[in-house]
């Protein structure tokens, strides 16, 4: 494609709504704050969280905001085209096209999936240094090794964000739900209800969605697949793909699995070295996270037994997860947990800070399923400490009972 088809307002001096719809994630008014400052912002995430109607909501509020629509240029790296000129073969173009000289008067400029482009990172440094005239937004589909390009080369340069799948307040808004978020005890049936689609509708394309069977396949072939057998094998040499995939279904069939190299090794019949390679795509592309085995007493992680859990359970949907792995799984991704505790028998699922936290995706929690959490709090003088239940909200003897869908409601504990 020419440059002016990938940046229509040059022409019509607007954007489209179908490329820019009116409802913004939380992420866009930070981004729409640093458009102003001169680090280069980059943007990561998984596929179909919507980073590409991002942007394109950030160059609507750029032209709404009076910024002449010349000014502002969509590079997507996912054109041939635009991959085969680079970034400053494109503004080449621009400035052949427009008559408008890119090196002088404030300019904008938008690279979508960037991760395509060997060179992208090398060539924004270069416009970063030598034209401060030019701002600069950065996407690209999953982390891959976008960031640490990134980091390598634009070191002072840029600041990070992670779009992640919808959260709870987002969905909310995007299916203009009348709760009051502000109220949930006065909102809490419609809340609920509210919930129980969310669960399985954390992508903006899909919201609206009723067939659950086009979920599942939703998931599996817009985002895993080309994850897959397109994202990994792009970037890395060498890759076996069906191992890859292989390894990856074990751990969204098994959230929460104690990771064994040793064992994976003897199950898959492959070396050390090929699984350990394996779990580094699989967490680089964002489809899985490494929860920590964490001890306290001696401030140390343990490198052994980290559990697995995928890194949004929405990935689990093909595979017909379970309630309470569900759940679990939401509870890691929600409070991007980082440890658990496991110590003489005993186990609390995550640590935010010194605050224990377990899930109890139960109607009834008894005091049998508060012994782990409670131990935890007297052995290290936490003050408090949180179970993640299905319905039940009330304070045990220190322990906090939270609902899942109020947890995610507040966007943590």
């Amino acid at each position: 494609m020419r440059i002016d088809e990938l940046n229509p307002w040059w022409k019509t001096s607007t954007v489209d709504e179908s490329l820019a719809p009116p409802k913004h994630r939380d992420l866009f008014e930070t981004l729409s704050n640093g458009l102003f400052r001169k680090y280069i912002q980059v943007v990561v995430g998984l596929r179909r969280v919507g980073k590409s109607t991002l942007l394109f909501q950030l160059i609507k509020h750029l032209i709404v905001q009076g910024t002449k629509p010349l000014r502002i240029i969509y590079v997507s790296f996912d054109d041939p085209e635009a991959r085969r000129k680079g970034v400053v073969g494109c503004l080449k173009d621009f400035t052949e096209l427009t008559g408008e000289n890119y090196r002088t008067g404030a300019l904008y400029l938008f690279v979508d999936e960037a991760q395509k482009s060997p060179d992208w990172a090398s060539e924004l440094k270069l416009l970063y240094d030598n034209y401060k005239n030019i701002r600069i937004v950065v996407s690209g589909s999953a982390g891959l090794n976008l960031l640490a390009e990134a980091k390598r080369s634009l070191a002072g340069r840029a600041l990070y964000y992670e779009l992640k799948p919808l959260s709870f307040r987002e969905y909310l808004l995007f299916v203009e739900s009348k709760a009051d978020v502000s109220k949930p005890q006065l909102y809490s049936e419609e809340l609920r209800k509210e919930f129980e689609r969310y669960l399985k509708r954390p992508f903006p394309e899909i919201v609206h969605e009723d067939d659950e069977a086009f979920i599942k396949t939703y998931v599996r072939e817009a985002v895993l697949e080309p994850v897959l057998f397109k994202d990994i094998p792009l970037h890395f040499r060498d890759v076996d793909v069906l191992l890859i995939e292989s390894i990856m279904q074990n751990f969204l069939t098994n959230p929460a699995t104690y990771l064994s190299v040793d064992s994976l090794s003897r199950d898959m019949k492959r070396a050390k070295t090929t699984i350990y390679r394996c779990l580094f795509y699989l967490e680089a592309s964002l489809l899985t996270r490494r929860v920590m085995n964490f001890r306290p007493s001696t401030r140390s992680v343990s490198r052994k037994l980290a559990r697995i859990y995928p890194y949004h359970p929405v990935l689990m949907l093909p595979f017909n997860p379970s309630d309470d792995k569900y759940a679990e799984s939401l509870v890691a991704s929600t409070l991007q947990a980082r440890y658990y505790w496991r110590e003489d028998g005993s186990e609390v699922d995550f640590l935010v800070d010194k605050t224990p936290v377990e899930v109890k995706y139960v109607g009834e929690v008894r005091q049998d399923d508060l012994r782990s959490i409670r131990r935890f709090m007297d052995k290290y003088g936490s003050d408090s400490g949180v179970v993640v239940t299905k319905n039940k909200e009330e304070v045990v003897d220190g322990v906090r009972l939270v609902p899942l869908w109020l947890l995610c409601l507040r966007g943590g504990v």
